[in-house]
């Protein structure tokens, strides 16, 4: 039998196991971990592969600062490239919006270059004369609507050597820009001198001195480049230098054959000429055709609105104001000189909230006026609007320091002050009134009926004064002068119908004064007084609760009044409601802080209630206020009561 356990032959030594993986770096590790002390060749795989991978890490960090630096260049390259692009757009932005006048060099006689007056010399003093107009023309047409205009942007053009920016900005200007190009030249014959000038459109004209006088040359002939680029500036210019005639032929021309926009500033112009002279329904009519042409066009919308004011027109004027400033926040802005326009704008902002009875907050934006470009008197005359409005808020005190600050205390004073200005507003005799001085306010009426004298002033007479006049009279005890004078009174003139109908009722007769009252609501709908003064007349009458309906139909248009508030506050009181009233004259106080015949019934009423302490309170602050005589003997009376 074989013994299958015995050796067959010599013994063999194990074979190492073989690698997990080809990479030798790997291989390395696999010896390291294993605990094995590794062999020379592995040991050198190690090292070998260490460096390696420190030369790649620094290669790697070397690659990522390039690539930072790569970027930022790239940026800047950008940022570069835009720069330039948008320097580009802007040069060619700004050549295509080039609208200005450029005045040539203008070739000059030798004899005349000998003295310093080469064809710059002579340029920069037509340039100057020209800045000289265009800065004594007030008119409140913006240059930059002009189809040629300078403003802002006159510039006399020097020749250059060689290719530079500036001449390449001028190429650009001139060709896609709307320059205009002014040329010329003066010439001698003898003594005598001339001068031509050149505009594209308009032509050329020559200008002669026979006695050589370069100074008129250069007067005549920027008042004739003038002319050919901006006619209607031109003909402003002329009306205010004293030259009116010229002034009109040359709107009267613009008017006939000029471009839209042209033909509704000269419609403008001759509107206001025909104001100037009082014929109002005439101007009037001259606005009406401009508004045809533009609808939007803010000066005669302007204009309109106060000779609708001036006349009494008082529902159409504030239609119109409140049109204008639509306009005027709306691309109609753009066509306008920014001070003007912003005077304008205040001016109607500050009727919209007379109209609707917030006088104070009226005098307030009438007082921002101060300190603004001129325009058309209306800066000047602004404090005597502003001390008419305070009265109208029942603050006599403040208005009696605005006229102090101006140096105003009589309608002489005053009237100087209202100079150039369109309106009229006769402060000195509204202060009188406010006090029931009767005597003392007829006077200053008849010295103001008496001084005024300017044409466009003195249509204003029935309208303004008269209304006044007759009501103090009728205070006076003398109506029968007050209803005649009353009776000469327009009746499309809503503050002369209002007049009217209280004299009406002071005189007895109620069926007048129902019949005005109720021609003043419908004539001016929208607007809060005849409301309230027919709440007035009912109250005196004893109709309480028919008063209070109209003083609450007041306060429906004009919520900012303080009158219906505190005459609904009488009703209330008279009624016996006591805290009604007293809620009333705090809003009443709210509107009118300063009104002293309201701080009197107020304290009437907290006196109703017992409240003798917070009574006496009142009638102290009363007392530091203005009031009328009865009022103040009123107030004393009842401060004596321990």
């Amino acid at each position: 039998m074989t013994d299958t356990n015995k050796p067959t032959g010599r013994s063999r030594r194990p074979r190492p196991a073989a690698p997990t993986t080809p990479d030798p770096v790997e291989i390395a590790m696999e010896i390291a971990v294993s605990g094995k002390s590794p062999s020379t060749a592995a040991l050198e795989v190690l090292e070998t592969n260490a460096a390696l991978m420190r030369e790649q890490i620094g290669l790697a960090r070397n690659e990522r600062f390039r690539n930072r630096i790569k970027a930022v260049r790239d940026i800047a390259i950008a940022v570069v490239v835009l720069l330039l692009a948008a320097g580009v757009i802007g040069f060619v932005w700004k050549a295509r919006q080039a609208s200005g006048l450029v005045i040539q060099p203008l070739s000059t006689p030798p004899d005349l270059a000998e003295r310093g007056l080469d064809s710059r010399a002579v340029s920069s003093q037509l340039l100057d004369r020209l800045n000289r107009l265009q800065a004594e023309t007030d008119s409140i047409r913006a240059a930059n609507t002009y189809a040629s205009n300078w403003q802002g942007d006159v510039s006399v053009e020097i020749p250059s050597t060689g290719v530079s920016i500036g001449e390449l900005d001028h190429w650009l200007r001139g060709t896609l820009g709307r320059e205009t190009v002014i040329s010329g030249e003066v010439t001698r014959a003898g003594e005598s001198l001339s001068m031509t000038v050149r505009t594209p459109a308009g032509g050329g004209r020559t200008i002669v001195s026979p006695t050589g006088d370069l100074d008129a040359l250069v007067q005549g002939a920027a008042e004739a480049i003038y002319e050919m680029t901006q006619p209607y500036r031109y003909a402003v210019y002329l009306r205010g230098a004293g030259r009116r005639d010229e002034g009109l032929a040359v709107l009267r021309k613009l008017a006939a054959s000029g471009a839209p926009l042209d033909r509704a500033y000269a419609n403008l112009g001759l509107g206001v000429d025909l104001d100037k002279q009082g014929y109002f329904d005439q101007g009037m009519v001259r606005y009406r055709r401009a508004l045809e042409i533009d609808p939007d066009f803010a000066p005669a919308e302007s204009n309109l609105a106060a000779i609708y004011d001036m006349v009494g027109e008082t529902e159409r004027a504030l239609a119109g104001s409140n049109r204008l400033v639509r306009i005027l926040n709306g691309p109609g802005r753009r066509v306008l000189q920014p001070g003007p326009a912003e005077v304008t704008e205040i001016l109607n902002r500050a009727f919209i909230a007379a109209y609707q009875g917030d006088a104070t907050a009226a005098a307030d934006l009438i007082g921002t006026l101060v300190g603004k470009q001129e325009y058309a008197g209306i800066v000047q005359a602004a404090p005597l609007h502003q001390a008419s409005l305070l009265v109208a808020a029942h603050d006599l005190g403040r208005a009696r320091r605005v006229l102090a600050d101006i140096g105003v205390a009589s309608a002489v004073q005053s009237y100087r002050i209202t100079g150039v200005h369109y309106g009229l507003s006769i402060p000195t005799a509204d202060l009188l009134i406010a006090r029931e001085l009767w005597p003392q306010a007829l006077a200053e009426l008849q010295v103001w009926e008496g001084i005024v004298s300017q044409p466009d002033h003195i249509p204003q007479i029935p309208m303004l004064i008269w209304p006044r006049m007759a009501e103090v009279m009728a205070r006076m005890g003398r109506l029968d002068e007050a209803v005649a004078l009353v009776g000469r009174t327009p009746t499309n003139c809503y503050a002369c119908l209002t007049a009217r109908a209280r004299i009406a009722e002071l005189a007895g007769d109620r069926a007048a004064a129902d019949r005005w009252s109720a021609e003043a609501r419908r004539q001016g709908p929208s607007l809060p007084f005849a409301f309230a003064e027919r709440g007035q007349m009912l109250m005196a009458r004893g109709d309480i609760a028919g008063a209070i309906d109209f003083y609450e139909q007041a306060i429906e248009r004009g919520p900012r009044w303080a009158d219906p508030q505190k005459y609904w506050g009488d009703a209330l009181l008279a009624q016996s409601d006591a805290a009604g009233a007293i809620r009333k004259y705090r809003a009443a106080a709210d509107r009118a802080p300063r009104w002293g015949a309201l701080h009197l019934a107020w304290g009437r009423a907290l006196e109703a209630q017992g409240k003798s302490d917070q009574a006496r309170e009142k009638y102290t602050e009363a007392a530091r206020m203005d009031l009328s005589a009865a009022d103040r003997a009123e107030v004393k009376r009842r401060l004596a009561v321990p």
